[in-house]
């Protein structure tokens, strides 16, 4: 898996290949492991190869998603904190079976400089989530929560069938389980869905 990830990269500095069968590891992780823990300082870059890791904030009793990291896909909140040795200011929880490359942060910083391949994928990867950043900040800023909230539904939903708890929900776009189970009634009133026993049909379009 890991000669995958060399490749997928376009990888083709041995040094750099060598180094990384050497120094780096991987781990296999259950849904609901927490791969990153808020508040505490990284020691390892964790790339996920195959899986989905969920990143968020908590706060009380509310949960912010920042996003999703999936196969090939390293958080860019724990890259930064390679090269500033500071403390994780996100939690990462796995939601599919996953395995992760885990790489000493102190080869991290040293690669960038070493390898142009290995800054192309930092590069990109900041690129990257400064773009998807900015997007949910826009959306965030200018879209009714109602709006999101359908939105969300319709991106998630199986045959115009959604199986999420209102408080899965909730956590979903940083709010409370009381704010979406009556946003949900709004919409099921206006004929947008149709609530179910422990799912959501959409049932029309804006």
């Amino acid at each position: 898996m890991l000669n995958n990830f060399i490749k997928k990269l376009q990888i083709t500095n041995q040094e750099l290949i060598n180094e990384l069968h050497h120094c780096s590891n991987i781990t296999t992780h259950k849904k609901g492991d927490l791969l990153i823990k808020n508040n505490e300082y990284i020691k390892v870059l964790k790339i996920v190869l195959q899986g989905k890791v969920r990143v968020y904030q908590a706060n009380e009793d509310r949960e912010i998603l920042i996003y999703y990291l999936n196969d090939m896909e390293t958080c860019t909140l724990s890259l930064s904190a390679c090269f500033e040795d500071c403390k994780s200011t996100v939690n990462a929880i796995v939601k599919e079976d996953s395995t992760i490359l885990n790489i000493p942060v102190r080869f991290v910083k040293d690669w960038n400089f070493k390898y142009k391949s290995w800054n192309a994928f930092t590069t990109k990867t900041f690129r990257e989530s400064y773009n998807y950043l900015i997007h949910q900040y826009s959306t965030l800023a200018f879209q009714p929560l109602k709006d999101r909230l359908f939105n969300y539904l319709i991106s998630k939903a199986d045959n115009s069938i959604v199986k999420k708890s209102h408080q899965q929900l909730a956590h979903e776009l940083g709010t409370t389980r009381e704010v979406i189970s009556r946003l949900l009634k709004t919409l099921e009133k206006n004929d947008l869905i149709s609530l179910g026993q422990k799912q959501i049909v959409i049932s029309g379009k804006k």
